[in-house]
């Protein structure tokens, strides 16, 4: 009997449809130019509800059908094609075939099909989406899948998550709105509870709460139905364990979709034994891995190195693994964090995760020795980005390895190994973290212990944490003589030069830098450090000759081995004493040299450093605007991460802020404040840019100076956290600083703000974020 033209039996949609505007727009695009269109991701992601929004969209287009079958629930493939059949309002004799049936009436329909939940029974949809693509020349099809068809001329869109706000992005009532995971959290929280909504005091840990669903509208709709019992910030404490928070949901959704476990299970049951065997493996990787590394970890006598490819490839099209293109070109797959967490939980279940784990842990321990063994060359950017693109496997890694006494001796080697990767990306308080972790554990040699105390100490005094840096100073000391190693010894001589400049101490620089060089002629990195370091102690003392040729021996040692960390570092130096003798343009030159090399790195420490003396460069030619802008970037970096009271080791001044101070002089207050606040919101690489070519555009990214705020970037940051209650320790933590740190920013913050209390930043953070909702740049007191 046939059907009506329009048959819409699609479910219906009880709360708002929220975002994903631009992805309905390119849907409905694609249906005017394909035949068959496959909608595929994730369990949760929101596949079903955008094809019905979809459809709604499309009601006129196709005037004569738009029909709709479920097949989510279809548990036996002789039942695909009567569901299909019922979808369309069709009742065949039992001596029709169905497929003759829905063909003769679809024919050349200008209809539409949506088949959604095709993944149980895929083949046999696949054989139904043929014929009909054949038979009937006006019909279009759109399908919702876990695993794509894979037929020819198939359009896959791969839905992807709602956009979450930006970590560092500012967190207000008025901001965060536009992210499609906030609307939709705050809509569907304000169902389970009427009160709820964006404040000053949640705002915060609902942008970090839906970074951490990862945009997963199942998983926001979860967490959202439980916001009557538990804040925000609650369901964070809890974010540990995705599955056990998020496992009930509401009654009337499919089965699949009541809990995180039933989304995870329904996709499980749908994977082979290989597929979920490589799927609970993968669950180790943090962040992210390439498929070198999936070989690496995951194969066995199980699971040979031959089938990891393939396996891979088809846990991508089922919608367990994402495809994404690294910087370099490297195609790098990664699992939502519900997945993961599942696939870990069937590793527990079968008391092999540790096993994993630990297989995970020897190849980031491979990862840094390679990275340490081939520092010294020409690849130092190569092994960064390896490096940086493995960061949250690396923390996975170590947190692991701090956990398992078998496993601990890990973290010392590890920590060690990544010395100059800490460096350069601005993590000396991370690595430092970690070198404090191992030495507490007393695992490694004495050798190996006395150089993470050098390096712990290292970190802590470019944090200007100078009492710890003498600390870890003291206990080297003695781990060095116990190992008998000069090496450590020369470290150690390298580390107290530096404190003694800090100390304005030059007598003693001069002879700690001296004695350092002979015990590090090794041909290795130290070496480069000692002489570099001579260079900056024989400049204090005022020996300029004596700090060129150390400068200079630096340069000729590092370039026989196509050496850029230390060699850039070196530049900058002898730039300062050119700059320091009036040579300005032979300074511009050397520096200008030393920040290509450091932007090639993105070493962020040295990027500052070239900044910094560029800016008393143009201070020095009386180019003031110039030296405010190149300051305020500079000075940006050095306070995100940590070395706002260090600064530039090499210049030759008695503080960071002196070329600051200078600056502000002699442009006057306003003026400079204002170029300075613009080199502040820079990002790195257009702050380069400016340096390198004089050019400073406007840009989207440079938000409207507001109100002055005498606050840098990482107080600004403090005060918020001091606003929302936390102590310093909590501080500490959220930022990864150590407690004194944290209460060194909120010591500074009541002194520029001239305030007696923390309950007064508060106010004082809440006006200003009523007034200015957008972020402020850091500018000086």
């Amino acid at each position: 009997m046939p059907a009506q033209a329009a048959r819409i039996p699609r479910p219906p949609a009880f709360t708002s449809f929220v975002g994903r505007r631009p992805l309905v727009t390119e849907l409905r695009q694609r249906l005017a130019d394909t035949r068959v269109v496959t909608l595929t991701g994730p369990g949760g992601i929101g596949k079903t509800r955008l094809a019905g929004r979809v459809v709604d969209d499309e009601r006129g287009n196709h005037r004569d059908g738009l029909w709709w079958a479920d097949l989510s629930t279809v548990g036996d493939p002789e039942i695909v094609l009567s569901t299909v059949a019922e979808a369309l309002g069709l009742c065949a004799e039992a001596a029709v075939p169905l497929t003759e049936v829905i063909v003769d009436h679809v024919a050349d329909r200008h209809a539409l099909l949506v088949l959604d939940g095709c993944e149980p029974e895929l083949a046999e949809v696949v054989d139904l989406v043929l014929v009909l693509r054949t038979a009937c020349p006006q019909l279009g099809i759109l399908t919702t899948s876990r695993q794509v068809l894979g037929v020819s001329g198939e359009a896959v869109v791969r839905v992807p998550p709602l956009t979450v706000p930006p970590a560092g992005a500012p967190a207000t009532p008025e901001t965060l709105p536009q992210y499609e995971s906030v609307a939709l959290f705050v809509d569907r929280a304000s169902l389970a509870g009427s009160d709820f909504r964006l404040t000053d005091d949640n705002a915060s840990a609902v942008a970090e709460l839906c970074r951490a669903l990862e945009g997963i509208p199942l998983a926001l709709e979860l967490a959202a139905a439980r916001s009557a019992a538990l804040s925000p910030a609650a369901m964070l404490e809890q974010m540990s364990d995705h599955l056990r928070l998020l496992d009930d949901g509401y009654v009337d959704a499919p089965e699949r979709h009541r809990s995180l476990v039933a989304c995870a299970d329904w996709s499980f049951d749908l994977c082979d034994r290989g597929q979920q065997t490589l799927w609970s493996r993968m669950a180790v990787f943090a962040g992210g891995c390439d498929l070198g590394a999936v070989e690496a970890v995951c194969v066995d006598d199980e699971l040979s190195a031959a089938d990891v490819a393939a396996l891979v490839a088809s846990l991508v099209d089922r919608a367990v693994l994402t495809a994404s293109h690294a910087s370099d070109g490297t195609l790098r797959y990664e699992m939502p964090a519900y997945l993961a967490a599942y696939g870990r939980q069937k590793l527990d279940d079968a008391a092999v995760l540790e096993r994993w784990r630990g297989r995970h842990a020897h190849w980031i321990e491979g990862l840094a020795e390679g990275f340490r063994a081939g520092w010294p060359g020409d690849r130092q950017a190569l092994l960064l980005g390896e490096v940086r693109r493995e960061h949250e496997n690396v923390r996975a890694a170590l947190e692991f390895c701090a956990s398992d006494i078998a496993l601990g001796e890990l973290v010392l080697s590890i920590a060690t190994d990544l010395d100059l990767y800490w460096v350069t990306t601005g993590l000396a308080n991370e690595g430092q973290h970690w070198l404090e972790v191992a030495l507490a554990s007393q695992h490694g040699k004495p050798a190996e212990r006395a150089l993470a105390m050098v390096l712990a100490a290292r970190f802590a005094g470019l944090q200007h944490e100078l009492a710890d840096a003498r600390a870890w100073l003291e206990q080297a000391s003695v781990a060095a003589e116990a190992a008998d190693d000069d090496r450590a010894r020369g470290l150690l001589d390298v580390l107290r030069a530096v404190l003694a400049v800090w100390d304005g101490d030059v007598d003693l620089a001069v002879a700690a830098s001296q004695a350092a060089v002979p015990r590090l002629q090794a041909g290795d990195d130290a070496e480069l450090v000692a002489l570099s370091v001579a260079g900056i102690c024989l400049g204090f003392a005022g020996d300029r000759e004596a700090a060129v040729l150390a400068y200079e021996r630096a340069i000729a040692r590092a370039e026989e081995v196509g050496e850029t960390f230390r060699r850039s570092f070196a530049l900058s130096g002898l730039g300062e004493l050119f700059l320091a003798s009036g040579d300005d343009a032979r300074a511009t030159e050397l520096v200008t040299e030393a920040l290509r090399m450091k932007a090639e790195l993105d070493d962020q420490m040295g990027i500052a450093v070239a900044l910094d003396c560029l800016g008393r460069i143009a201070l020095d030619e009386s180019r003031i605007e110039r030296a405010a802008v190149l300051l305020g970037a500079a000075h940006a970096i050095w306070d995100a991460i940590g070395m706002r009271e260090t600064g530039n080791p090499f210049a030759q001044t008695s503080s960071p802020w002196e070329g600051v101070h200078a600056a502000r002089h002699r442009l006057g207050k306003t003026a400079f404040r204002t170029a300075f606040r613009r080199g502040s919101t820079l990002s790195r690489a257009r702050a380069v840019r400016y340096a390198l070519t004089d050019e400073l555009d406007a840009s989207p990214d440079e938000g409207a100076p507001g109100e002055e705020s005498p606050l840098t970037r990482r107080e600004t940051e403090v005060a918020a956290l001091v606003a929302q209650g936390l102590s310093n320790p909590e501080i500490a933590a959220r930022l990864v600083i150590s407690v004194r740190t944290a209460q060194g920013h909120v010591e500074n913050i009541l002194r520029k703000l001239g305030f007696t209390s923390r309950s007064m930043i508060a106010a004082w953070v809440a006006q200003r974020e009523a007034a200015h909702p957008r972020s402020e740049p850091p500018v000086p007191a």
